[in-house]
């Protein structure tokens, strides 16, 4: 039931190319390089050797939000912009591998039109170190071994090596509430939430899902198993186990950057009631235990969801 939260391997970052002109070098076999330290200039740095030719990066970016590290760059005269996404463990310096369980992602966009190569989950090698990590900067050295990404024209492996980069993280500003007619709310561990930033609510194949995200980027997902059938009133509330078992029961999810609970484990218990549903519209209440997600990189302690409540324009399908 842990079925979403391969979370960051569903974070490698969207980053796009810009300006003109510009080609792929000529893709080599795989290497491990060398590293070379991090620079101690005093701005942001970012660089690397790209099947052996120096790239040194004009526009550097990075952040560090919800327990997530990215770091952005490029060279817009030739069409090259490389990325990176992971997530630091408590002691943050330290390597971090991509590989078949890897929290870590890259991604290289080349020539215009870009081709693309990355690496994250069971796609691509190497390691990025970081050797040094503060509240407002980090720095450290990677070597990638990045594969092609089917559609862009991209072939042959791409090796990355001597990457190195000094970086001062840039504040990322909250995204603005919006406007609904559709809501769900809670309390988490005696904390206010609601959905202020998004919000939405299906029915297809007999499973009723709902999903909510604050402005903090706290997505909080339900997947109720429904009667296909299901109309209240003038059917009875219906109740829908949350409890963790080896029969049926509804998935409550919940992300916040690189931290993920859920109830698909020992120890996650709750019930949701739907107390309306029509063709339009769905109303109901939750109440839940939410625990860690193995896929942590830094475990999570127990999260508990009281009174719960959600009121969604419903879409059927």
């Amino acid at each position: 039931m842990n079925r979403m939260m391969s979370g960051l391997a569903g974070m490698a970052l969207a980053v796009m190319a810009g300006a003109c002109g510009g080609s792929s070098t000529s893709p080599s076999a795989p290497s491990t390089g060398s590293s070379t330290p991090a620079p101690t200039t005093s701005g942001p740095s970012l660089s690397f050797r790209m099947d052996g030719n120096l790239v040194t990066a004009t526009s550097v970016t990075a952040a560090f939000v919800n327990g997530i590290f990215t770091l952005g760059g490029g060279v817009p005269a030739s069409n090259v912009t490389f990325s990176l996404g992971l997530t630091p463990t408590t002691t943050q310096t330290g390597t971090y591998s991509l590989g078949p369980l890897s929290a870590t992602n890259a991604l290289l966009l080349v020539g215009n039109p870009a081709q693309s190569w990355n690496g994250g989950v069971g796609i691509g090698s190497g390691s990025v170190t970081i050797t040094a990590f503060t509240s407002t900067s980090a720095s450290g050295t990677f070597a990638l071994n990045l594969a092609p990404v089917p559609g862009t024209g991209s072939a042959g492996t791409k090796v990355i090596t001597e990457g190195s980069f000094n970086v001062t993280f840039t504040a990322v500003p909250a995204p603005a509430p919006t406007a609904s007619t559709s809501s769900i709310s809670v309390s988490i561990d005696g904390v206010a939430w609601t959905s202020s930033l998004t919000r939405r609510a299906t029915l297809g194949n007999n499973l009723l899902t709902l999903t909510g995200q604050d402005t903090n980027l706290r997505v909080l997902t339900l997947v109720l198993p429904v009667s296909g059938s299901l109309s209240i009133p003038p059917s009875q509330p219906a109740n829908i186990s949350l409890t963790f078992s080896p029969t049926p029961f509804g998935v409550v999810s919940m992300v916040l950057g690189s931290q993920h609970w859920d109830n698909g484990f020992a120890g996650g218990v709750g019930t949701a009631t739907i107390t309306s549903i029509s063709t339009t519209r769905v109303v109901g209440t939750f109440n839940v235990t939410l625990v860690n997600n193995p896929i942590n990189v830094v475990p999570v302690a127990t999260a508990t969801l009281t009174n719960g409540q959600f009121d969604m324009t419903l879409e059927r399908f």
